[in-house]
């Protein structure tokens, strides 16, 4: 654990506001008549330009990055192409942004579990071999605040009352990275500081919020912009740690 950059607690603070205008916005749409389609509305008029912002921010910090390691003549290769590749997909996303099916949903909610649950949590709970290869891949691993990141937007999903294969996949992966969270905070308690334990409160409280309201994120597109709004503001995290924050593992 280490002491968190400017940019890491500017991106909390942004995902504890974040957190709080879903949890109000779902608690009036599934509790009150006269806002019946709050949720829905705000998923695309509030939501989607976010996720632009997001997509501006992450392509100005990979070229903040870049132009600061081009200054200091950094030699460390594997940052700057991270940058490189990170600031030409935001700058991609941002001039087409994508318009996920429900399929597409489920492999991205895939590939952030491999990202940043096996290799973010599994790095405090597993046994790696000492490779080149290992050490790449847990220097660019996510925080443990990052990968709260990623559990509360699975954890943003109908709860089954979707029957599809699909549902029940991501429901799975939702429990998996759950349980992997709960083990590392059963065994590891040292490697949470205040910001994490004040990110598990709102995960706690997320979930109960969201098993309140299954009926209306299954009215919505089950891979909805908020919960996109999220994943992306994971990513910019990630982002942040690689390219600017000292590790530890």
């Amino acid at each position: 654990m280490h002491k968190p950059t400017l940019c890491q607690m500017v991106l909390s603070s942004l995902f504890f506001v974040l957190f709080v205008i879903t949890a109000l916005t779902l608690l009036c749409t599934s509790f009150n008549h006269s806002f019946a389609q709050f949720f829905s509305i705000l998923n695309k008029g509030f939501y989607k330009p976010l996720i632009w912002g997001f997509y501006l921010g992450g392509a100005v910090l990979s070229l903040v990055y870049l132009l600061h390691s081009l200054w200091r003549k950094e030699r460390h290769i594997p940052p700057k192409l991270v940058a490189l590749a990170s600031g030409a997909l935001f700058i991609y996303l941002y001039l087409h942004p994508p318009s996920l099916s429900q399929l597409e949903g489920f492999l991205l909610s895939l590939f952030f579990f491999i990202a940043f649950g096996i290799l973010g949590l599994g790095r405090f709970l597993l046994k790696w071999q000492d490779s080149p290869l290992t050490q790449t891949l847990l220097f660019f691993a996510p925080s443990i605040n990052t990968c709260l990141f990623f559990i509360f937007a699975l954890g943003l999903q109908s709860y089954l009352l979707d029957s599809s294969w699909l549902a029940y996949g991501d429901f799975t992966l939702f429990c998996l990275g759950l349980v992997w969270l709960l083990c590392l905070l059963a065994k590891y308690p040292n490697h949470f500081g205040l910001y994490e334990y004040t990110n598990l409160w709102v995960l706690a409280v997320g979930i109960l919020i969201f098993l309140l309201s299954a009926s209306t994120l299954f009215q919505v597109e089950r891979f909805n912009e908020a919960r996109l709004s999220f994943y992306v503001l994971g990513f910019l995290s990630w982002l942040a740690e690689s390219l600017f924050a000292p590790k530890s593992v």
